[in-house]
């Protein structure tokens, strides 16, 4: 992957972790198998790079933490998603929608509109 997809995944990271944990709680390496399954491999993310992201969100009180013994003395941490995380995750996704729909336009990527695209409001080079 090229660094601009790496910058535009690692923007987009912190909500799609909190959406996951919309779903269920998830402990780390669960959250990086679904973000891989469901994208079909279009978003990856390393465990270091996640769990960065996670301290930050725990530190923020958006999600907490809890430990769950595996077998006999393995343990698991899974994160839970506050009520103070939805919040923040409704206000970012609503600002993600709005610049998507921003971009889009610029794009010409929403056919039904009536906006002039970006590409056909700039003068011609004579």
């Amino acid at each position: 992957m090229g660094q601009n997809t790496e910058n535009f995944k690692r923007g987009c990271a912190e909500m799609i972790i909190l959406y996951l944990l919309t779903k269920d709680d998830m402990y780390g390496y669960q959250m990086t198998a679904t973000m891989d399954k469901i994208s079909e491999g279009r978003f990856t993310m390393l465990e270091g790079s996640l769990y960065l992201i996670l301290y930050r969100l725990v530190e923020a009180e958006y999600i907490t933490t809890y430990t769950t013994l595996v077998g006999k003395k393995r343990t698991r941490r899974y994160y839970h998603l506050e009520e103070k995380g939805k919040e923040y995750l409704k206000k970012i996704l609503s600002e993600y929608d709005e610049i998507s729909l921003g971009i889009a336009l610029l794009l010409d990527r929403n056919k039904e509109t009536n906006i002039v695209p970006l590409k056909n409001a700039l003068p011609a080079n004579e």
